[in-house]
């Protein structure tokens, strides 16, 4: 399993306690050290010896970023099966042996994932799941094995909930440069899920086997609470104020990202997830473009709801009204000319 550290050294240790405790141990723990500056390498090597499984730790000599230490982690995995961690989480003994089980039950199964229960600083639950943050969290419970429209539609998963199959691991590597764009990277959990459904099948796995640690500090996480519509119309308000395209960067950006993987997908013989991935990157460049002076640029949206280019669900009309004020607001141009 591969576990990617950087400043971990409040959490290091009751994640290592947890691993430890697992039902079904894993063969090897892989650390991959992005260059901290606190006692987590010190805390790791002097945790290692105590540990019922073997420990690999490597540092980087610079800071590379998440995702790409991710890859540097999973390029040195060995295992049949590979879980990802992230240092500040709690497993439950169960986690392992579940997901395992759910590989030897289905041999087509390419990776599976989670729920976890949200906890908070001090570890105590926040009386949440995870999936209970996703709009999507409802499709899953119902339907467990993922359809590649949604894979393609939606990031689905947390890395912290993942186990994938050794040639998912094979076949996503190396990481291609275009999931660390500026302006919208995309994490290697989402291009392991694109992945691991053009070698097979990807599951939701509806028990919550973590405890999913929500702080300040943490690079990606979730919004709870009253946080989370202050966020949303915080997020709407910018979008509609800004006039420097990064909203059509964005898009471009995931487009990109997605052809990537339908490439990818291609070269592993999955040619209908590879017409699905460049169709859903079709969508995104079609809605990039309601950002671009000139008329028309409502009908992008008309056109957009007719093909199904948004989800059906919540988030889904949420981002057709916002493309429709987009488009009926002369934002974009009026911004673009303040700045010129």
């Amino acid at each position: 399993m591969a576990l990617c550290t950087w400043n971990g050294e409040r959490w290091i240790r009751p994640f290592l306690e947890s691993l430890a405790g697992q039902h079904h141990l894993p063969d090897e723990l892989v650390v991959q050290d992005d260059d901290s500056s606190d006692d987590t390498v010190a805390l790791v090597r002097a945790l290692a010896p105590t540990l019922p499984f073997e420990v690999r730790l490597e540092v980087n000599s610079r800071r590379v970023g998440s995702t790409a230490n991710f890859g540097l982690a999973l390029e040195r995995c060995r295992g049949r099966f590979v879980a990802l961690a992230d240092q500040d989480d709690v497993w439950y003994p169960e986690k392992l042996s579940r997901l395992v089980h759910e590989f030897e039950r289905d041999p087509i199964l390419t990776l599976v994932f989670s729920d976890a229960d949200l906890i908070g600083e001090d570890g105590r639950s926040l009386d949440r799941g995870l999936w209970d943050t996703r709009q999507v969290g409802r499709t899953l419970r119902r339907r467990p094995i993922v359809a590649e429209e949604l894979a393609a539609t939606t990031a689905l998963t947390t890395g912290c909930t993942v186990m994938m199959r050794r040639r998912v691991v094979d076949a996503a590597l190396p990481f291609p440069g275009e999931l660390e764009h500026p302006v919208a990277p995309m994490r290697h959990d989402r291009w392991l899920t694109l992945i691991a459904a053009a070698v097979g099948t990807v599951e939701a796995v509806p028990e919550r086997l973590l405890g999913f640690r929500v702080h300040g500090t943490q690079e990606t996480g979730v919004l709870v609470g009253a946080d989370l519509p202050r966020a949303v119309a915080s997020g709407v308000g910018a979008t509609l104020r800004s006039g420097d395209g990064r909203r059509a960067d964005g898009l471009r950006a995931r487009a990109e990202q997605l052809e990537v993987a339908a490439e990818r997908a291609e070269l592993l013989g999955d040619f209908g997830e590879a017409r699905t991935l460049r169709r859903v990157a079709g969508d995104h460049r079609r809605r990039a473009r309601i950002d671009e002076p000139g008329r028309g640029r409502l009908r992008l949206v008309v056109d957009g709801v007719r093909t199904h280019a948004y989800r059906l669900d919540g988030w889904g009309l949420g981002a057709a009204m916002l493309d429709v004020a987009r488009a009926v607001l002369p934002r974009a141009a009026a911004g673009r000319s303040a700045g010129a």
